[in-house]
């Protein structure tokens, strides 16, 4: 399956539907998406979970094409993409929405030790009024050092009376050994030497690949007021494909970063150079 690259339009030669990918300011990256979807189309899962989080936010926006790219990653059990599908059935995005999907999805995830999954996977199952569950969820999901439990458990565990607190943590002890014992291990960059954590000048709190004394490679950093970056970095800084949370969970900004940056944000001189 190859790309043919006729002027501002991409195509897909082949028995696949015609895909067009019209290239407004930024050619040479459309260029990019077009190399990306051969490789993912022969099963590389980096370039499966980079397409899906092109097109799940900013101006190539379209919930079924990021839904689309993320399965095929999540059908490799890559705990970042079943956290999306929990997340796209749960909400319907991309897909008809089905929250006995979206449980399943979490649910891997979560065996894989992704604590965010472990949030969604709550949600669900306290929609389905499984509060013990949805409770023990959240216990391990703050025990594995999830800053966005906290608060989540005390709203959650206030509501319950002592013998299903005591219900709930004893639930914890089962759930943990349902997990996978190499937990969330996205696939390593070939570039990553170790994983560690450090303080940053900034105050902030990183872990994940370091090389020579700066974040390099698939990390975390969390902000002193409690917003945390999941990406790549490159050099200390933000570089790659990564995600934005607020302190509360939610999601800031999702794609691509350059130099400690998005790059919708970025003068259009800047993002045609990070294009190349």
């Amino acid at each position: 399956m190859k790309l043919q690259l006729k002027g501002n339009l991409v195509r897909f030669s082949g028995h696949f539907t015609l895909v067009v990918l019209y290239l407004f300011a930024f050619p040479l990256f459309g260029e990019r998406i077009a190399q990306l979807k051969n490789k993912a189309l022969d099963g590389d899962v980096y370039s499966q979970l980079q397409l899906g989080f092109v097109y799940s936010k900013g101006p190539r926006k379209d919930w079924k094409e990021a839904f689309y790219w993320m399965k095929k990653a999540a059908e490799k059990e890559i705990p970042s993409a079943c956290r999306y599908l929990g997340f796209a059935y749960l909400e319907g995005k991309g897909t008809a929405q089905n929250k006995k999907l979206a449980r399943k999805w979490f649910v891997i995830g979560s065996r894989k030790g992704d604590t965010l999954s472990m949030l969604g996977l709550s949600e669900c199952l306290g929609k389905q009024e499984d509060k013990i569950k949805s409770a023990a969820w959240l216990l391990l999901a703050d025990e594995l050092g999830e800053p966005r439990a906290r608060w989540r458990l005390e709203h959650q565990m206030a509501r319950l009376q002592a013998f299903e607190k005591k219900q709930a943590r004893d639930e914890v002890i089962k759930l943990k050994a349902t997990l996978d014992p190499d937990l969330a291990k996205e696939p390593a960059p070939a570039f990553s030497k170790k994983k560690n954590q450090m303080i940053l000048q900034d105050g902030g709190r990183y872990r994940g690949a370091i090389k020579n004394g700066f974040p390099q490679g698939f990390g975390e950093r969390v902000s002193r007021d409690g917003e945390m970056y999941q990406g790549s970095f490159r050099n200390g800084k933000e570089e790659g494909f990564g995600t934005l949370f607020s302190s509360e969970g939610l999601i800031i900004y999702q794609g691509l970063w350059t130099k400690g940056s998005p790059i919708d944000t970025l003068p259009k001189n800047e993002r045609e150079k990070s294009a190349n």
